[in-house]
Formats: C-alpha cells, sequence, structure tokens
C-alpha cells in the first residue's frame, strides 16, 4: 500500500483501538466511534483521491493531474458504487476488476458507516459501537487495498 495510504490507516486504528479500550466509560466511546464513522469515511475519501492522482499522475499530462486534483476539491460520499463509477469514467478494467474482487459484506459495511456518518454530521442521532467500528475500519482497508490492486 502507499506510504501515505498506510500513514493515514495507522493514525485510524489508534482512534478504534482507543474506542475499544477496556474500562472506558460507554459515553466516551459511544463519542469515539461516531468520531471515528466520521475519519473511517474521510479516510476513504482521501485515499481514493491519493490513489488515483498518484496514478494516473504518473502517466498523464500535468493539465490532467491538475484537473483530477480539482476534481476531488469536492466531497464526494465514496462508497464501493461511487468508486466503481469513479473507476469506470477511467478504465473500464479497473471498473471491472473492483467490481469483482470486493465482497458484499465490504461493500454493506461501507454503505453503514457512510449512513451513520451523514447522521453525525447532519445533527442525527445515529449512534454505534467500539465493535461497529472496528467493522467499519476493516471493511474500509479492504476496499482501498482493492482498489490499489484493481488500478495496478
Amino acid at each position: 500500500m502507499a506510504f501515505e495510504v498506510e500513514q493515514r490507516f495507522a493514525a485510524l486504528e489508534r482512534l478504534v483501538n482507543k474506542a475499544n479500550q477496556k474500562g472506558l466509560e460507554e459515553e466516551e466511546a459511544s463519542y469515539l466511534s461516531r468520531l471515528g464513522s466520521v475519519l473511517v469515511c474521510g479516510n476513504i475519501e482521501r485515499c481514493v483521491e491519493t490513489l488515483l492522482v498518484n496514478r494516473v499522475s504518473a502517466h498523464s499530462s500535468k493539465q490532467a493531474s491538475a484537473f483530477l486534483k480539482a476534481f476531488f476539491k469536492k466531497g464526494v460520499n465514496y462508497d464501493a458504487e461511487a468508486i466503481c463509477q469513479l473507476l469506470y469514467k477511467f478504465d473500464s478494467e479497473w471498473g471491472h476488476r473492483f467490481e469483482k474482487a470486493l465482497p458484499q459484506n465490504v461493500r454493506e459495511s461501507v454503505s453503514s458507516c457512510y449512513s451513520v456518518r451523514n447522521s453525525v454530521a447532519h445533527g442525527g442521532g445515529g449512534s454505534l459501537g467500539p465493535r461497529t467500528l472496528k467493522q467499519y475500519y476493516d471493511a474500509s482497508f479492504a476496499l482501498v487495498a482493492e482498489l490499489e490492486k484493481a488500478i495496478r
């Protein structure tokens, strides 16, 4: 995995581990888990950006790279379907490989994480526990690993 992506996951893993610590008050674990859902989704978005910008920039003009960087300035919920659609725009083989390799449980976990994240971000009562946050973290890691494989 790319160094920048590894660093992002290492930082996120520290939060996930903190939320799962034994003896943590339930309310504090809930707050950390909700924050974690926001960070898991943000991490996916930044990893998609990093991997695609790095891959495309290595084989494109500076104008194409600049366009791609600007494209990622707008926020998008990059669940599995959105990533598939994006990959198909670049290369149908990338989209096909990603779609074929990504397990259904990973797709569902990432979509669920975005549901919680959107609820939390818009003042809703979305909640989850530390175990579910760990599941979302693991699914996001699997998703990004499959993305990296698909665009090689």
